[in-house]
């Protein structure tokens, strides 16, 4: 066990210190909220132009990381500033979110959510029918639970690298068919994307998922989709970096509710078009075939509330 702890101090202080591949905004500032008597921060980028009608996104980093890490990792601040939608990058407690899981509770993370969204809905002219989700690894289990707990406030989610906490999904029952987007890599190493435990290290962490098929069959069902889904398979974009990418989508659903599932074939614990944040040998593949980013903000900006 000695060994796992050093490995993963070492992964936290590279996640923490590793430049991104695209720098975020140097416009991003920091910020802070009390929630339950708990000081919590965050990273926050507001572009210059607002309009009258503003989009929230909040993006949750993965464990060990921090809000800083997931602003790199995402550059959602970029696209911020070309979109005109405010995203916030909280910080987890103990570099964590509570998913829902025995072993995750303690902090009071949904209560940071609303939080967050009454906060910044008082300062700036949030849309409450365009308020999304997104988080990666740890914090895409979050933002299923997310959208399990606050679906009458949250839009749509999109996690990558990150399925339903097989101990959530009994008690998940959204109040309004929800969109979803996943991404999920075959080659994960540490998401089982077949379902079962998540390994670091070929070590169990003590917390099961359900499949990536499982997860995306759990919100299909929510939102009554109905009929076959749309399977393609998507050009590469970049020289052959030994990945490829499938979309499975599911638009024949309540309130025009879709849910989409993209495969990274042979993708790993990463964040498409993002930096290779890790050694392969811990992580996999960092997929350049798809810029999730640029996907999931188009994604959120086509399914508002309804």
């Amino acid at each position: 066990m000695r060994i796992l702890r050093t490995a993963l101090t070492v992964i936290a202080a590279v996640i923490a210190v590793a430049p991104g591949a695209c720098a975020a905004a140097t416009t991003d500032t920091t910020g802070s909220i009390v929630v339950g008597g708990v000081n919590r921060t965050y990273v926050v980028h507001v572009p210059a132009k607002l309009g009258s009608s503003v989009p929230l996104l909040l993006s949750f980093h993965g464990h060990f990381g921090t809000g800083s890490g997931q602003a790199r990792l995402s550059n959602f601040s970029a696209l911020s500033d070309r979109y005109g939608f405010i995203v916030v990058y909280p910080d987890g407690i103990n570099r964590g979110w509570n998913d829902g899981r025995e072993g995750s509770k303690g902090a009071d993370d949904i209560g940071l959510v609303k939080a967050l969204i009454v906060d910044f809905s008082r300062r700036y002219r949030i849309d409450p029918k365009r308020i999304y989700v997104n988080g990666f690894s740890n914090g895409a289990m979050f933002s299923q639970y997310v959208g399990c707990t606050l679906a009458s406030q949250i839009a749509a989610i999109a996690p990558v690298s990150g399925y339903m906490p097989a101990e959530d999904a009994a008690g998940c029952r959204p109040a309004r068919p929800i969109p979803v987007l996943e991404i999920a890599g075959t080659a994960d190493p540490i998401m089982p994307f077949n379902g079962g435990e998540i390994r670091l290290l070929r070590f169990n962490r003590g917390a099961a998922v359900l499949s990536a098929k499982q997860t995306i069959s759990m919100w299909t069902n929510n939102a009554k989709c109905k009929g076959p889904p749309q399977l393609a398979a998507l050009a590469p974009i970049a020289a052959n970096d030994g990945t490829s990418i499938t979309r499975t989508s599911h638009a024949s659903c309540v309130n025009g509710t879709s849910v989409v599932l993209y495969t990274v074939i042979g993708g790993g614990h990463a964040w498409p078009g993002g930096r290779q944040y890790l050694p392969k040998l811990i992580i996999g593949r960092a997929s350049r075939q798809l810029d999730a980013s640029q996907t999931i903000v188009e994604f959120f900006l086509a399914h508002p509330m309804r």
